[in-house]
């Protein structure tokens, strides 16, 4: 969809523009990341879990054997077989090198995907739900492109709470197929490498505190609205995310930014989600766990998941329908040549 309200030039991004666009997007997430590591020798990134997780499958040892192991995390080791096994490339570089390489990538991706047809999405890259993906070297950021790439859909598995979203939303059967065939691939091969896996990130997923579907938080409920615009796909990328366990972290509101339609959507919900993420740091205890964790993820509802629900709600009941829902539909209609809207 071309925005005609997009206020500078001609918003029909060509190919070669997308890439120049995507680059410097992955180039500035990359210094983001690097500043962390600049700032504190000792700083590990969420995808340094993956790697550190895909070096211990390759020599053999078990990285589920518990808080720091090895690692000096002091948390659970809450990924799953999957991830490790697809950042089995990224293995024969240090942790840093790694991650920038993995975040470039990632980044990369997702800003060339969010310039498909249009430049309305760019101010996501202004909000702090980019930053933390980028600071963190965080999945949530491959998976949200594949909004827009189907076939990254193939790492679904890698984390199922932020490639659901993705699956429930899609109207592309390439996506389904790609999330299909790669849960086989991942699965199979961290069985091979890794069989006790799953028993032991079941465990370690039921001793986390921290993961709450925003459903759940204070407001959640009120998105259960989208229901009401139920044959467009945004409804279901935002409820499918919105019951999925999350933790506090900002990098899970991103895949939210992709549903504006107009470049004022775009603007409107990265100033109320950025301005979200700046309010925290004035009405939430960062000193009490739990109330940090509680505040944080009222304030999201509030900033973030209320008003993608908001925007949804302005469309009509109609549009780009997810392929799991058309094939419903096309079953229980008796005509099977025509929709009924």
């Amino acid at each position: 969809m071309i925005d005609p309200g997009f206020p500078w030039g001609s918003n029909n991004p060509t190919r070669p523009q997308r890439v120049i666009v995507a680059a410097c997007i992955a180039t500035v997430a990359v210094l983001i990341l690097a500043r962390e590591y600049a700032r504190d020798p000792a700083f590990h990134s969420d995808f340094g879990l993956a790697w550190f997780g895909a070096s211990a499958l390759l020599h053999g040892s078990d990285p589920y054997l518990g808080p720091g192991a090895a690692f000096n995390w002091g948390r659970p080791f809450l990924y799953p077989g999957t991830a490790l096994v697809a950042a089995i490339p990224f293995a024969a570089l240090s942790e840093k090198a790694a991650s920038m390489t993995f975040l470039w990538i990632s980044a990369f991706l997702l800003g060339y995907g969010v310039t498909t047809g249009s430049w309305h999405r760019l101010p996501m890259f202004v909000t702090e739900a980019f930053a933390s993906s980028a600071r963190l070297a965080q999945w949530s950021m491959l998976l949200t492109a594949a909004v827009f790439i189907p076939w990254l859909a193939f790492f679904t598995a890698v984390k199922p709470q932020a490639g659901l979203p993705v699956l429930a939303g899609s109207s592309s059967r390439v996506a389904i197929r790609a999330a299909v065939i790669g849960g086989v691939v991942l699965v199979i091969v961290s069985l091979i490498l890794l069989p006790s896996w799953p028993g032991e990130w079941w465990t370690a997923m039921r001793t986390a505190e921290r993961l709450t579907p925003h459903i759940m938080r204070l407001g959640g409920p009120f998105v259960l609205l989208v229901l009401l615009r139920w044959r467009r796909w945004e409804a279901w990328l935002v409820l499918t995310l919105a019951c999925m366990p999350q933790t506090w972290g900002w990098y899970n509101v991103l895949m939210l930014l992709t549903i504006p339609a107009t470049y004022r959507e775009a603007v409107v919900l990265a100033l109320v989600s950025a301005g979200g993420a700046i309010l925290t740091g004035f009405i939430v205890d960062p000193n009490t766990a739990e109330s940090f964790e509680k505040g944080i993820g009222a304030v999201q509802v509030a900033t973030a998941f209320l008003p993608a629900t908001l925007v949804v709600l302005r469309r009509p009941n109609d549009g780009a329908t997810p392929v799991w829902l058309e094939w419903i539909m096309r079953r229980g209609n008796p005509n099977p040549g025509r929709i009924t809207r």
